[in-house]
């Protein structure tokens, strides 16, 4: 089994176009003030949450490769996971029928927060406003109102993006079948999300290392900080394999998809924490600082981890499972 993981030329020009879009509305620079929320109306305007959608819905007839790849380059700009969240709602309410609640979404007339079910309350990540809320709980992803909720600010990771909980009451929708999926997508979205931060590590680790001197040279020159980077490099390229592959396995319906999707989830968070961690390491005093930007990789990478939440790998199915038994 083989598959040509080199980008196309409708793939590299949709990434093309959303890394100018990015770079123009979603820099680094605006995370250094305390309290901020995205707007993801530029978002909306791109077509981001209409890109896998097919045609007959009004979508851009692509895949949920290009879709991955893009949700990669949201999390190089650290754009959150309200992101995943509308492009995870839109197909919720797809699938329930209501075409008029999809459009609003799709179009950013209508917003939606991502939630983490917890035992008492609603973890809401992100800011205030939404009317709706989709909520990744034990058994799968949850879309509910929000705007009649009540809602109390926490604290969040260094006064980064807001926070705040809420108490609702979950009825879930009785569709196993729908939740597995709606599940699916989120993992591979938010697992997305998690190599672009852990790709935004490296490179912000690499600059620094050319830039800053030690001993009258680069530190990037010293072999210990080669290392650093090479190993941070490594992580990135066996995030993205795992990320194309579950992608793949998703988009063509294989009986494997679930496994990739677990090991995908399984992966995320532990290269994105490492590169993010290394990447502080070789900044030195100044990256634990709010006057560097790596110290928001690390906690983007906590919030990503805790909407992504648990994924079960051992009861998936392994691809070579079949092949092992036939063989014993």
């Amino acid at each position: 089994m083989s598959f040509d993981l080199t980008p196309g030329d409708d793939q590299r020009q949709i990434l093309d176009a959303a890394q100018s879009m990015l770079d123009s509305h979603y820099p680094l620079s605006r995370l250094r003030d305390a309290g901020h929320a995205d707007d993801l109306a530029p978002l909306a305007e791109f077509g981001t949450f209409l890109l896998a959608l097919p045609e007959d819905a009004g979508g851009a007839g692509f895949s949920l490769v290009e879709e991955a790849q893009l949700h990669a380059q949201l999390g190089r700009h650290m754009v959150g996971p309200a992101a995943v969240a509308t492009s995870v709602a839109v197909r919720i309410a797809l699938a329930q029928g209501d075409e008029t609640l999809a459009g609003a979404l799709s179009s950013g007339e209508a917003t939606v927060s991502a939630g983490v079910a917890r035992q008492t309350d609603i973890l809401i990540l992100g800011g205030k406003g939404a009317e709706q809320c989709l909520i990744r709980t034990a058994e799968g992803a949850e879309l509910a109102r929000l705007d009649t909720a009540d809602t109390a600010p926490v604290t969040s990771l260094g006064h980064g993006s807001p926070m705040s909980r809420a108490t609702l009451d979950l009825v879930g929708r009785g569709n196993s079948q729908a939740d597995a999926a709606a599940l699916r997508l989120l993992a591979l979205l938010t697992s997305a999300q998690l190599l672009g931060v852990a790709t935004q590590a490296r490179d912000l680790a690499v600059d620094y290392a050319k830039t800053r001197e030690q001993f009258g040279q680069p530190i990037g020159s010293f072999q210990a900080i080669k290392h650093h980077c090479a190993n941070m490099a490594i992580g990135v390229e066996m995030l993205s394999a795992q990320l194309d592959m579950a992608a793949i396995a998703l988009r063509d319906g294989r009986e494997d998809a679930g496994f990739q999707i677990a090991a995908l989830a399984r992966l995320a968070p532990r290269i994105a924490l490492e590169n993010a961690r290394t990447g502080i390491q070789i900044h030195g005093g100044i990256g634990f600082s709010a006057e560097a930007d790596a110290h928001l990789c690390v906690k983007q990478s906590h919030i990503l981890r805790q909407y992504l939440g648990a994924n079960n790998l051992m009861s998936e199915d392994a691809p070579m499972a079949p092949l092992r038994e036939a063989t014993l």
